[in-house]
């Protein structure tokens, strides 16, 4: 259990002892009343303390364990005992200065094990406040400790769904590279390497076979009883999977099964496996949905054992390995296939012959070791069929900010990209970059050449756009730039 779930329970269940008891009134009586009010607000208080913990590092390991509806529950039904006539008690002032003194001993101890009161008449503030305090008070003191515990414990269970995805991102990667670690984990990821090394169950049909009956047994109990699908829903996941797979792929002819392949599972639980999955990003497989998986683990009403969330974990953890495995079938087959309509394809080559012209004044500008082919390959790249199938609508969309008539480009759209060339280090390190682009672009050595169409200031005022990918035209667009940025700065040396 992560050790700030035992912390704050340890908490809890010392405050559920305290309100539990048979002869409550009578414990109120006989024991210091502040001792309910301080154990309340040491609980508040050390949950306050945890949400801001999570704030800067969710951790998702604390949210699958910890019963929050169960405590809240608790919580209010503290609340509501304290309503009772019998806890409006009288108040005695010997009790409240004999309570007083006791407790300003305490503190000075906890402070000098020597330290004594030393026969002083006086109580120190703020005990002389304490002694007066009547009684119903401190009751009312007891009940907002209540609220305010069961309104830091409502937020905490809530702070999850309010973090950024970039954060949510970060702690499900930390969850699953811990669990990675387990013994348990490493056999199953040693299992599957064995299974992979015979040739014939390296196919997509003894792979996608060998996942279903791993969900079977790693999750086909009361992993994923709490994740309610309808059966509309279940058959737009299984239909998403045939944009990767064949059919006969997905549910193979008998003939084509081992016999050692059964039990699987069926396709309830199969589609409940695949709402963990992004079926989006094209010839991929299976990719891990970050939103979905933490949406599920971090739900305050579901609670997982140790043992079911060891299951649940294998799982994500095995089908990344899966991922990995398959990634060499489904490029091959996604180049083979990977092609634009000719019409896409006659736009895309129009533009970028206009680009080049262009792009070939650069060539003084090109940094230490690049060319003008770096450059123009770049181009090539954001409208290449062999990226991302998924991204062939974006694609079009930039196309469509380019496009100006059958022959020429808009050059609003032309510069941005030149900066996105530029953030890839294909220009050399000059300030400022956008002046020394334009000079090059606005020589005109005969008058063959065009001037170019953008002056100074406004080639600038594009080029130094704080993040012209928020623009609303260029949303899909952008798409396509991230992804090739990403994948062009993973090579770099």
């Amino acid at each position: 259990m992560y050790e700030e779930t035992k912390h704050i329970t340890a908490r809890l269940q010392v405050l559920e002892f305290l309100m539990t008891q048979a002869n409550l009134a009578d414990l109120f009586r006989h024991t210091d009343i502040l001792l309910f009010v301080m154990y309340a607000q040491n609980a508040a208080e050390g949950v306050t303390t945890q949400y801001h913990l999570m704030e800067e590092r969710l951790d998702i390991s604390f949210y699958v364990s910890f019963p929050f509806d169960e405590w809240l529950r608790k919580i209010q039904n503290w609340k509501e005992k304290l309503s009772n006539p019998k806890f409006q008690l009288e108040h005695d002032t010997a009790i409240g200065k004999g309570r007083a003194t006791r407790l300003q001993i305490l503190m000075e101890k906890l402070c000098d094990r020597n330290a004594s009161l030393n026969g002083k008449a006086k109580l120190e503030h703020p005990y002389d406040s304490i002694a007066r305090k009547p009684y119903h008070q401190a009751i009312d003191e007891l009940e907002m400790a209540l609220d305010s515990l069961k309104t830091n414990l409502s937020n905490l269970a809530m702070l999850p769904l309010h973090l950024s995805t970039d954060k949510r991102s970060k702690a499900l990667r930390a969850y699953l590279d811990n669990a990675a670690k387990k013994e348990s984990i490493q056999a199953e990821l040693q299992d599957y390497v064995y299974y992979c090394s015979a040739k014939r169950n390296t196919s997509v049909i003894r792979q996608l076979l060998y996942l279903k009956q791993r969900i079977q047994t790693l999750v086909g109990k009361d992993e994923l009883s709490d994740l309610d699908l309808s059966e509309s829903e279940q058959h737009e996941l299984l239909n998403q999977l045939k944009n990767i797979f064949e059919e006969g792929e997905i549910n193979p002819a008998p003939k084509q099964i081992p016999a050692k392949a059964k039990p699987w599972a069926n396709n309830e639980l199969f589609s409940k496996a695949l709402n963990f999955v992004n079926l989006k990003v094209g010839q991929h497989f299976p990719v891990l949905d970050e939103d979905s998986i933490v949406d599920f683990l971090v739900r305050k009403d579901v609670i997982l054992s140790d043992g079911e969330e060891k299951h649940l974990q294998t799982l994500f953890v095995l089908m990344e390995a899966m991922c990995r495995q398959l990634e060499g079938t489904l490029q091959t087959r996604f180049d083979n296939t990977a092609r634009h309509s000719d019409d896409i394809q006659q736009r895309i080559s129009r533009v970028l012959q206009r680009i080049e012209t262009y792009n070939a004044r650069l060539l003084p500008c090109m940094a230490t070791g690049k060319t003008l082919a770096d450059l123009n390959g770049l181009f090539a790249q954001w409208f290449s069929p062999r990226i991302d199938i998924a991204l062939r609508e974006p694609q079009v969309e930039l196309l469509k900010l380019l496009e100006d008539g059958l022959d020429n480009i808009k050059m609003e759209a032309y510069v941005h990209l030149l900066r996105e060339a530029s953030e890839m280090n294909l220009f050399k390190k000059l300030r400022p970059v956008g002046d020394k682009l334009y000079a090059a672009l606005s020589i005109v050595e005969n008058s063959d050449d065009e001037e170019f169409p953008i002056s100074g200031s406004s080639f600038n005022k594009y080029f130094r756009n704080p993040d012209f990918t928020k623009e609303p035209k260029w949303h899909e667009a952008s798409k396509v730039l991230k992804f090739v940025r990403k994948k062009y700065l993973n090579l770099e040396p």
